[in-house]
């Protein structure tokens, strides 16, 4: 018992496993015993046929065995098996996003198999069991969760009954010699009934939390059970006491039928583990069930790894291994007999020694499993989408006003406002998005709208008049070859700030009111750049935007045309004018760390290109400081000849290897 308990703690410990909407042997969603907290969701079934079975040994190094007509007992060690298989047909269905329906229907088949050991063998047969009808249980489990924005945590419910017709099987207590009738388990057995006319309910608390939503990268997914059964049977036996004559012939003596409604109370816990991968889910499962009302043999608890793998088309398949933790003892489960054979029985101690209703642990088991879960068919690409409307007015009178809604860095077009309603619409790419709103005569307006997909958000807008407008234009072009721009310019207000985009030719012209105000130009890929400017009323102030590139880290600018003397490491007066350029790259951009490499051409030695390459290199670093840069954002390497980027066959092709290179090392 220690080692599996060890075994378990290592296991859950190390275990990285977690399960998806396959139904749980209780048709819930959920794991194998442990159900999940999480719903199958609105009008999604499921449904699946579960197949296990069950094996356990039973030792006995003192058997007394003693064949009829013997006057003496023989004294046996002997190993008895049992096996149990059960089957289950489960049904899920899911009548709200919070709400889940359960039902089940089982069969049972119990068998025993004996050592027949001689003279053991002489007397009795190896094989012996019953088959026949489990139970039919149904019920509902409520979930929701408390976190709908990354669903990390959910919340549950769940309540079930089930019920049984009695079983026909006359169950007979152990004979003295282990001899019985055909088609009547002994009572030592740990699950000698199909049923027992038994009733049950039970509800359960549950807690699942999905840790990639709030580690991504950590895909492991955790489910806790705690509830309380009450469980109702009633057990029928022919009690006997056996006795011998002096010949060695036995007789039943004292025979009575036996019954007994034994209700038992129960604390249910469950813990399980899910890892998913792409094609499968492994888990781990650890579940107890104590008995409240019996003294001695009070729990039951197993372990279960398994592997849950699935397809697109819905169809799940599932593979257990159940590990018994808890040790049997066979005298717990005689219904009295043993204390009757003495003499000293009453009802009370039959009743702590009837069966557990649901079956005493199994040694170890294996089941298998395949459902259908509509849940997981593979549906079409997600909606990413969400919309955005409302009206436009007059903060004033109310009345409606044509606007133009734009949405910068989007590729969005801009909508027009209804003039006779004011009404207006526009379908977005969820996340945060800017709406600006504006209108002649009318002062600017703007919001931030974060867009859920598939979720409608309505933003209204008052205007209000607006008096001495001016206006801005001008246009946006790079800094290297001086080519027109889409860029956002934002102009920042006294209350609010106001943001458009250029045309396709680098062109804006909107109206502002009149101030002084701050103007930047932003474009992807470039550095922002900003101004101040002042607007006046029924005039145009004119502002053009030069934006620089944003370095990007590992981007390597390369140029041929930084001339130096013949030999020599001085730079060339007609270089000044590219190393000037970079200098107010660098300036724009004072968070990055650059290396200055310095290659040369093959002619002359190795070791005089590479110290010329390092002087040239070294050269260009002192340039750019003198001018402004910051030394600490600059390395400087010389590569001599060894990186050609042609080969060295002519004078063009040594002139393009004669070359300076800046490498971003960090941005």
């Amino acid at each position: 018992m220690k080692t599996r308990g060890l075994i378990l703690i290592l296991t859950l410990l190390l275990a990285a496993g977690s399960a998806f909407s396959m139904p749980s042997i209780m048709g819930f969603r959920g794991v194998n015993r442990v159900i999940d907290a999480r719903t199958i969701g609105a009008n999604q079934m499921s449904f699946g046929i579960v197949g296990r079975y069950w094996s356990s040994s039973d030792k006995y190094d003192d058997l007394h065995y003693r064949p009829g007509g013997s006057t003496s007992d023989t004294i046996l060690s002997v190993e008895d098996s049992e096996h149990l298989s059960q089957g289950y047909f489960t049904l899920g269905y899911g009548l709200t996003s919070f709400m889940e329906i359960a039902a089940r229907i089982s069969y049972v088949g119990t068998y025993y198999e004996f050592d027949l050991t001689p003279p053991r063998n002489e007397t009795i047969g190896q094989w012996d069991g019953v088959h026949g009808m489990g139970d039919v249980m149904l019920g509902y489990k409520a979930g929701f969760t408390p976190t709908p924005s990354s669903e990390v945590l959910w919340l549950g419910l769940d309540n079930w009954f089930s019920f049984a017709p009695s079983s026909n099987q006359t169950v007979e207590c152990e004979e003295y010699d282990g001899r019985y009738d055909a088609g009547t388990p002994m009572f030592t057995m740990r699950q000698p009934s199909l049923s027992t006319g038994h009733t049950s309910i039970g509800v359960d608390g549950l807690i699942s939390l999905d840790m990639a939503n709030l580690w991504p990268g950590t895909p492991i997914r955790l489910h806790f059970n705690v509830g309380y059964s009450l469980y109702k049977q009633t057990v029928t036996m022919d009690d006997y006491r056996l006795v011998f004559d002096s010949t060695g012939n036995r007789s039943r003596a004292s025979e009575i039928l036996v019954s007994s409604l034994v209700e038992d109370n129960a604390m249910d816990f469950g813990v399980a583990i899910e890892f998913p991968t792409k094609f499968a889910v492994l888990y781990t499962e650890y579940s107890l069930k104590k008995y409240l009302d019996r003294d001695s043999f009070n729990h039951v608890a197993y372990f279960s790894p398994g592997i849950r793998v699935f397809s697109g088309g819905g169809v799940v398949m599932d593979f257990c291994f159940n590990m018994g933790l808890t040790a049997f003892n066979p005298e717990f489960f005689d219904f009295g007999h043993g204390l009757y054979q003495s003499g000293t029985v009453d009802i009370l101690d039959r009743d702590q020694r009837a069966p557990l209703p649901d079956g005493g642990t199994q040694d170890w088991g294996v089941s298998g499993s395949i459902a259908f879960s509509s849940d997981l068919l593979i549906e079409g690409p997600p909606v990413t989408t969400g919309t955005v409307s409302g009206m436009i007015t007059e903060a004033e009178q109310g009345e409606a006003v044509q606007a133009t809604v734009s949405f910068p860095g989007t590729a969005v077009l801009d909508v027009i406002s209804d003039p006779a309603t004011g009404f207006y619409t526009a379908t977005l790419p969820a996340g945060s998005i800017p709406v600006t709103v504006a209108a002649p005569g009318y002062k600017a307006a703007s919001a931030t709208v974060v867009l859920i997909a598939e979720q409608d958000v309505v933003v209204d807008f008052a205007l209000e008049l607006q008096a001495g407008l001016g206006q801005i234009a001008g246009t946006v072009t790079e800094f290297e070859n001086g080519d027109p721009l889409v860029a956002t310019i934002s102009v920042e207000l006294e209350d609010t700030t106001i943001t458009f985009e250029s045309t396709a030719s680098g062109i804006f012209q909107f109206d502002v009111p009149e101030g002084t105000w701050s103007v930047t130009a932003e474009a992807e890929d470039y550095r922002a750049s900003s101004d101040i400017v002042v607007i006046e009323a029924d005039q145009t102030a004119i502002v053009d935007f030069v934006l620089r590139p944003a370095l990007r880290t590992g981007q390597v600018i390369s140029f041929d045309n930084i001339y130096f003397d013949s030999g020599s490491a001085n730079i060339k007066p007609e270089s000044f004018y590219i190393l000037d350029n970079m200098v107010e790259i660098l300036n724009a951009n004072p968070n990055a760390t650059v290396q200055i490499a310095g290659h040369t051409d093959s002619d002359g030695s190795t070791s005089y290109n590479q110290t010329l390459s390092e002087q040239r290199a070294t050269s260009v670093f002192n340039y750019l400081v003198q001018r402004g840069v910051s030394a600490r954002m600059l390395t400087i390497m010389g590569f001599g000849e060894n990186q050609p980027v042609v080969p060295n066959t002519s004078a063009s092709n040594k002139a393009m290897n004669r070359r300076i290179e800046f490498t971003v090392l960090s941005s």
